[in-house]
C-alpha cells in the first residue's frame, strides 16, 4: 500500500483548488499494523511533497482550535470502513456490515474512523470549511479566471 506518483499528482492539483482530507476507504481489508503502517507511509509522502491538508494553520486560532487541528491532523488520513445497510447487534440497530470474521459497525471507533471524520465535516469544522471555500479558494480561483480573460 502506498501513493501512486499520479495520486500525489493529484492531490496537489486539487490542494490548490479545494479542502482536502485524505481518507482511506475499505481499511477493514488491512491489519491494525498495516493500516498504521500504511497511514505513517501517507503522511510521510503527503509532507515530503508540500501538499497542503485541511485544516490549515491559523494565526488567529486561539488555543483550543489550535488543540482540536493538532488532533485532527493526527488522525490523517483517516481510515474508514463505509456501509449502506443497518444490522442488528445485540439488540440494536447499527450502521455496518458482517462478515466472517463478525460485525463492523461503522460508527465504533475502535473498528474505524468516521465518527471523527463525521465530527470533524459536519460539526467542529463545517462553518471553516465553507468560510476557506468561499475566501480562499473561490478568490483563488476568481482572481486566475479574471487574469486569464485579461491575457486574452
Amino acid at each position: 500500500h502506498r501513493l501512486k506518483p499520479i495520486d500525489i499528482q493529484v492531490l496537489k492539483k486539487l490542494s490548490e483548488v479545494v479542502n482536502v482530507v485524505p481518507v482511506i476507504a475499505k481499511s477493514d481489508s488491512m491489519t491494525l499494523e498495516e493500516r498504521a503502517a500504511f497511514k505513517a507511509r501517507i503522511k510521510e509522502e503527503l509532507a515530503f511533497h508540500d501538499i497542503q491538508l485541511y485544516p490549515y494553520e491559523s494565526e488567529e486560532d486561539d488555543e483550543t482550535e489550535c488543540e482540536l487541528n493538532r488532533a485532527i491532523k493526527e488522525r490523517i488520513p483517516f481510515a474508514v470502513v463505509g456501509s449502506e445497510k443497518n444490522i442488528v447487534v445485540d439488540g440494536k440497530e447499527v450502521r455496518g456490515r458482517r462478515n466472517r470474521w463478525g460485525v463492523i459497525n461503522v460508527e465504533d471507533e475502535t473498528h474505524c474512523e468516521f465518527v471523527h471524520l463525521r465530527n470533524f465535516l459536519t460539526r467542529s469544522h463545517l462553518q471553516d470549511l465553507i468560510e476557506t471555500t468561499a475566501h480562499i479558494h473561490y478568490e483563488a480561483f476568481r482572481t486566475k479566471q479574471l487574469l486569464a480573460l485579461k491575457e486574452a
